[in-house]
């Protein structure tokens, strides 16, 4: 305590006391928040990277599939053509 809390109530000096202990909780909160401000930031990165590529695994998924049918179409072409040969 400084020279000026002699002059002060024992009533001050607790009123005072409380503030500190409010200023002290407080900064520990902003920092807390801080963090998890950061962390879903980071998250929020990841959740959208995981996004894209799911879109592009989807994307790639839906070309496999047209090929194998186009592939499937070939082969049926193809063992109809034998067919008709016999």
């Amino acid at each position: 305590m400084s020279e000026h809390d002699d002059s002060l109530s024992p009533k001050e000096r607790e009123l005072i006391a409380s503030l500190k202990e409010i200023v002290s909780l407080s900064e520990n909160m902003r920092i807390k928040l801080e963090r998890a401000q950061k962390e879903l930031s980071s998250l929020q990165a990841t959740l959208s990277s995981e996004r894209r590529s799911m879109i592009e695994l989807k994307e790639e998924n839906q070309h496999l599939r047209e090929v194998l049918q186009n592939w499937r179409n070939r082969m049926n072409s193809v063992l109809e053509q034998l067919g008709e040969i016999k």
